[in-house]
């Protein structure tokens, strides 16, 4: 058993529906990259109690069983992809560790919403929060339907989102979409008394977060001629303006950032947000 991925696509399988449906646009992505998907499914081999023998027979018995289940899934993505080069292994350790560590040298690491632990009513499970939490490479939640969006759609903040945004232009790239940046922002208010700016403060403040925006953006678009991108700033709360604009996106590009130094949150509330209430997919960027 190999742990570690080539580099290309790594997705975690354990055969719920949401696990097959993140395997389906794993490997979708895999042949727009040009690169291989490698598999992973980890199987929790337990804390034997009986004797050494028997101990060894049903160890061997779940890996056997994990075997036929990773084939299985090997099996469905390679008579939907002929030309897909896919490679899995099936590894005896905790899921969200598996994908992690298989996913230290490639290029995308993609998990389902949930998988068959847990509860059904939980949005989004431990294991695809840990993986997105942690990972090194960008990292795709796939929920249930397939893409239907006409544009990649991808969260602006600041010049620290830049390498997000190619990630969004080269995931536009393959599709043959555009790519939507959007830069949210509130008012600052003018005391603390909560009352809004003047109109002449507000314009101004508009016109920065504008000249913000096109810092960011007009690089990018100077790189990639051939990918359409466009860009704008809303006012309001970030999360909830991202999942009104995913509606009519194929994917939705958004920045893991470093947490802060005394609070050592891995993922902001925005994102948390996002993760869990986005219409399409969601790429997390660690930048």
């Amino acid at each position: 058993m190999n742990n570690r991925a080539p580099a290309g696509v790594v997705a975690g399988v354990d055969g719920s529906a949401h696990a097959e449906a993140a395997a389906e646009w794993a490997a979708q992505e895999a042949g727009r990259r040009d690169c291989a998907l490698h598999l992973v499914h980890a199987v929790n081999t337990g804390t034997v109690t009986l004797s050494p023998r028997t101990g060894a027979a049903v160890t061997d018995l779940i890996l056997r069983d994990a075997q036929t289940l990773l084939d299985e899934a090997q099996g469905k993505l390679r008579a939907a992809h002929p030309a897909l080069r896919l490679t899995g292994d099936v590894v005896p350790r905790a899921a969200a560790e598996a994908v992690l560590t298989a996913a230290e040298h490639a290029e995308l690491a993609v998990v389902g919403t949930r998988g068959h632990g847990g509860f059904a009513s939980l949005l989004l499970g431990s294991v695809s929060l840990r993986v997105v939490a942690h990972s090194t490479c960008p990292t795709v939640v796939v929920r249930g339907a397939p893409e239907t969006g006409s544009r990649v759609l991808v969260a602006v903040r600041d010049e620290r989102d830049t390498a997000t945004l190619r990630f969004a232009v080269k995931c536009a790239l393959g599709r043959g979409v555009p790519v939507e940046a959007l830069h949210t922002w509130s008012p600052v208010v003018a005391d603390v008394g909560h009352m809004a700016p003047m109109v002449d403060e507000l314009g101004e403040e508009e016109r920065l977060h504008q000249q913000l925006l096109r810092r960011t953006v007009e690089p990018v678009q100077e790189d990639y001629p051939e990918v359409e991108v466009v860009f704008r700033q809303l006012t309001g709360a970030t999360a909830a303006t991202l999942v009104d604009a995913s509606r009519h996106a194929a994917l939705l590009v958004v920045s893991r950032h470093a947490p802060a130094p005394h609070f050592g949150l891995r993922l902001g509330t925005s994102v948390h947000a996002l993760l869990h209430h986005a219409h399409c997919p969601v790429a997390v960027v660690p930048v």
